[in-house]
């Protein structure tokens, strides 16, 4: 059973690390990702206002609807499944406070990666999205947690 657990994890973080980081691989060579001007125009392009970017996708724009929902719940979905996972394999992240606070970090070592290599863009707001997602996924896990207490007490 614990090897399942370990193999859907592993699992998971490659789909995760595949729909974040490889979305959209930039033609870079070695060359651009040591250059720091590159690096600096990825920085001036980085959202570091909170919000900022939600509102773009809640206010009447011309992007589409599938396009606001992929950027808002995308972040939030591909998250759940690590809030889940935490608590569910890890006795230290049986705490609320303490899987929000690793899938910050999950979500903030992706960030920085995007960052640094171009494989997307460093944005705050995903950062919260992802972590709205993993608290998701710790109620989910808390809940079913719950639920399979209160079965086996009735039985």
């Amino acid at each position: 059973m614990r090897f399942g657990k370990w193999l859907l994890f592993s699992f998971y973080l490659l789909l995760l690390t595949k729909f974040i980081l490889f979305k959209h691989i930039p033609e870079l060579n070695v060359q651009q990702l040591l250059d720091k001007s590159e690096l600096a125009l990825r920085w001036e392009s980085a959202n570091l206002v909170p919000f900022r970017t939600i509102q773009l996708f809640l206010t009447p724009s011309p992007l589409t609807p599938f396009v606001r929902i992929q950027n808002l719940a995308g972040n939030v979905l591909l998250f759940v499944p690590l809030g889940f996972f935490l608590p569910w394999l890890f006795q230290r992240c049986r705490g609320f406070f303490r899987t929000a606070g690793a899938a910050a970090a999950v979500s903030c070592f992706y960030e920085i990666v995007q960052l640094l290599f171009g494989f997307g863009s460093l944005d705050i707001d995903d950062l919260l999205l992802n972590t709205a997602g993993g608290m998701i996924g710790y109620g989910l896990f808390f809940l079913m947690k719950k639920a399979l207490l209160s079965v086996s007490v009735h039985l």
